[in-house]
């Protein structure tokens, strides 16, 4: 193939040959071969400039991702081959992107888990997090999450989470808060640790909490249930909501 033309713009330098063929590459590619007019190229080195030029496209693209946000290798590699960009190409970007720190998977993960310790998540939530962003599995089983850590956030939760469960009886609180600590990543055994501190209730309130769900479970039940039916009914609901049988007998 004769190169017969070559014509530079802005951006882009366009290259056309005797047998017809044109050829529109980035300048950045242009001046990594020696290319006039009346040249001849081998099939070799077309093809040498086609796939550079592929490959400075995509590492634009990586470019341009980069610099909106952070993203691990894994989650990377996934936009880059949205642009069916061949494996070749792929791994090319990548290594350059490592060769400037672009890509940086440990510093990223430091930095997920400093972030997500910050929100009190518990250490099988912020793995969870961790894989969502990309993190390779080996990455994250090399990180370290010391257990006194776990029980610094475990207990900056405690406070939040019995406000939010207040409203519930003594059991149902406890089962709530318990629940909620592992919904938030933490181990059975500090959900359980967490859950021995907190402070038995007074006597009047968990009266009166049972007196409200008392009449709010009779109002729901009594339209389908009379009598003796409707009095082991509601009883039954309010054993399932934690209430002891005896404070239950007393207000019945």
């Amino acid at each position: 193939m004769k190169i017969t033309k070559i014509k530079i713009l802005k951006n882009k330098v366009n290259i056309s040959f005797d047998n017809a063929n044109k050829l529109s590459i980035d300048k950045e590619v242009f001046t990594n071969f020696y290319l006039y007019e009346g040249k001849e190229l081998s099939k070799e080195e077309y093809k040498s400039i086609l796939e550079l030029n592929d490959t400075n496209k995509l590492l634009q693209y990586a470019l341009k991702l980069r610099s909106k946000a952070i993203y691990s290798e894994y989650k990377l590699r996934e936009k880059l081959y949205s642009k069916e960009a061949s494996k070749r190409n792929v791994d090319k970007v990548i290594k350059i992107l490592k060769g400037y720190d672009l890509i940086d998977d440990k510093a990223y993960a430091s930095d997920l888990v400093e972030y997500y310790n910050s929100l009190n998540y518990g250490v099988n939530k912020i793995k969870t997090k961790l894989g969502d962003k990309g993190i390779f599995k080996e990455t994250i089983d090399k990180m370290k999450f010391p257990i006194s850590i776990e029980k610094k956030k475990a207990n900056n939760l405690l406070p939040k989470l019995e406000k939010k469960y207040d409203k519930y009886n003594a059991s149902s609180k406890k089962s709530h808060i318990y629940n909620a600590y592992l919904l938030e990543g933490y181990s059975i055994d500090l959900a359980s640790e967490m859950i021995s501190k907190i402070k038995s209730p007074n006597q009047k309130d968990e009266l009166d909490k049972l007196k409200s769900d008392y009449l709010k479970t009779k109002t729901r039940l009594e339209r389908k249930y009379k009598g003796k039916e409707l009095k082991q009914k509601i009883l039954s609901s309010l054993l399932i909501k934690g209430y002891k049988m005896n404070d239950i007998l007393k207000v019945l």
